[in-house]
């Protein structure tokens, strides 16, 4: 073949090298185009750990969310609730406003009840409070105790910048909180002993405070309850 190459007329040899060569031009061009085509619709490893973008607004928006739909329950004594009906005890005055509010209903008891080191009795005029119904019982008991009213986001005090453990982005915020949908019963005067709950009242303008956290799972923002399991 290299023979008959070499012994064909000039003009000839320079039509097939012409040919020859933007026959290969073509090639490698489109070639390049293919491959350049391929490696953009492939995500790398580092467009994929790389770092989201977290703003104060979308922080507030998450946070704020997040807290209303967290109900807040205080449990201070346990339900059904015996006390003497002449009692002077803290504990008559908060049944009596759960009772006055329609959170429990209220009956009378007698107890005969035997005197220690003695072989006398005596009779306990009572008040029995229990629950409105089985349902109520069962929330009760479910939710950890009376609903009182739930958290709303006051203020970012501090948003860290988003930091990658694993294979997630996470942030820290730490928040200043008040309560909202605060119960009447609450204010009655009978709780201002329960620091919780006199704090909650307060809370709009005294906030409580603390640390939150937010991680991105690859394709948005969203509340983390508790903290990174690596922290």
């Amino acid at each position: 073949m290299l023979y008959a190459l070499h012994n064909m007329p000039l003009n000839l040899r320079a039509r097939i090298w012409m040919k020859t060569t933007r026959f290969r031009t073509l090639t490698l061009s489109t070639l390049s185009i293919f491959l350049f085509t391929l490696a953009a619709s492939v995500p790398s490893a580092n467009a994929k750990n790389a770092q989201p973008i977290l703003t104060n607004n979308q922080a507030l928006r998450i946070i704020d969310s997040a807290l209303k739909i967290q109900p807040l329950f205080w449990q201070g004594f346990s339900v059904p609730y015996s006390i003497e009906r002449a009692s002077n005890h803290q504990n008559a005055a908060m049944l009596e406003v759960l009772f006055n509010h329609g959170l429990l209903t209220r009956s009378k008891e007698t107890k005969v009840i035997e005197i220690a080191n003695s072989n006398r009795k005596r009779i306990a005029l009572n008040h029995r409070y229990d629950f409105v119904d089985q349902q109520t019982g069962a929330l009760f008991k479910s939710q950890g105790g009376f609903y009182y009213g739930h958290g709303r986001l006051k203020n970012i005090v501090k948003l860290s910048k988003p930091y990658l453990i694993g294979d997630d982005y996470y942030a820290e915020a730490y928040i200043q909180w008040y309560v909202a949908d605060i119960q009447d019963w609450v204010d009655a005067p009978a709780f201002d002993p329960v620091r919780i709950l006199r704090r909650s009242l307060e809370s709009t303008q005294k906030p409580f405070e603390k640390r939150v956290f937010l991680q991105h799972n690859g394709d948005s923002w969203g509340f983390w309850k508790g903290q990174p399991a690596a922290l």
